[in-house]
């Protein structure tokens, strides 16, 4: 097999041949077609977290593809089998995690890892779906998706007229996007540094946009021209710069909800000013993947899709070859990708 392998943090990953080992007791082996890169990936890499003790280790937690062969006591999927390969835990049996060997030693995986053209995956890491839904749809079902309908549905719980803000029109973004629209949010407002990305929010569903890379911007006085001086009902914050998640918690409607997606960076501080100020219901938390049961949630999200109530083509907008994955996390690290950044392995 073909993978990325980070061998050291806030470095370029390293494209290597490995050795697959025998499956064990509830994995799965899994011709990965599909990845997306999640931005969670790359702060992994940026040690974001801190310390690696699992170095050197594969990396990727959405992908689709075709089940290879399963193991003992796999029940949920069966050979040929088209799959989700997600992070979020579903029913089915959670294996060890798998080891391979490379040239220079061992290399860790995990429950779920798709920078890679084969992965052993966790039964409860899978989920059998449609040959007819591509996998790059199905990668994207994996997480990113998965983790804007849910947040918007379970987490956020946006109600019909509620006004919405996401920092951050990336990927993500987008998704939340579609899925504010999908249950009537009104307005729904993209903030962002790239004039590119927010038109493309607009194109997608957006009703306004703010480009917060403006100096003399007053981010707070274009919000309230948008939404009255009340505040915003839910803010989503997908970057993890904390002035941004300080200055979207200032901008809280009573009993409005701040969702954190992205993550800051281990050591730094959020501060919250004016405490007196809060005594309004006000409610901030990070998402855990919208709270997504993959058993139920992939089925019926696949119906939108089919259905055309997503457009997940206006959200991918890069595909790569595994090899060229360090020059698309830089892009996407530089905001040069505007949407999606999907690996296709089948692409030279």
């Amino acid at each position: 097999m073909r993978a990325a392998v980070l061998r050291k943090l806030k470095s370029e990953l390293s494209i290597e041949d490995l050795d697959l080992p025998k499956l064990e007791y509830g994995q799965v082996l899994v011709d990965v077609h599909s990845s997306g890169i999640c931005g969670r990936q790359i702060q992994e890499i940026m040690g974001y977290k801190g310390e690696d003790k699992f170095l050197p280790h594969l990396l990727g937690h959405e992908g689709g593809g075709i089940v290879k062969d399963i193991g003992p006591g796999v029940t949920k999927c069966k050979k040929n089998d088209n799959v989700v390969l997600h992070w979020r835990k579903s029913k089915g049996i959670e294996s060890k995690f798998p080891v391979y060997k490379s040239k220079t030693g061992l290399v860790g995986g995990g429950l779920v890892t798709t920078f890679n053209t084969q992965s052993i995956v966790s039964e409860n890491r899978l989920t059998v779906v449609p040959k007819t839904l591509n996998f790059e749809f199905a990668s994207l079902l994996g997480c990113s998706l998965t983790t804007a309908l849910g947040l918007i549905n379970n987490e956020a719980k946006l109600k019909i007229g509620e006004s919405i803000l996401i920092i951050g029109a990336g990927s993500v973004g987008l998704s939340l996007v579609q899925a504010s629209k999908l249950v009537s949010g009104y307005p729904i407002i993209t903030a962002d540094i790239s004039d590119v990305k927010l038109n493309n929010s607009l194109v997608i569903g957006a009703s306004h946009s703010i480009n917060l890379s403006n100096n003399d911007l007053n981010f707070a006085e274009e919000c309230k021209k948008i939404c009255g001086s009340s505040g915003i009902d839910v803010i989503v914050e997908t970057t993890g710069i904390p002035k941004l998640i300080s200055k979207g918690y200032d901008l809280l409607a009573e009993n409005g909800r701040l969702i954190m997606v992205g993550q800051p960076k281990k050591g730094e501080d959020i501060i919250l000013k004016s405490a007196s100020d809060n005594f309004k219901g006000k409610k901030i938390f990070d998402s855990q993947g919208g709270l997504t049961n993959p058993d139920t949630d992939i089925a019926n999200y696949i119906k939108l899709i089919e259905k055309n109530k997503i457009d997940l083509n206006k959200i991918i907008t890069k595909r790569i070859s595994l090899e060229n994955i360090n020059q698309a996390i830089n892009d996407i690290k530089d905001n040069k990708i505007i949407g999606k950044c999907i690996i296709d392995f089948n692409a030279k």
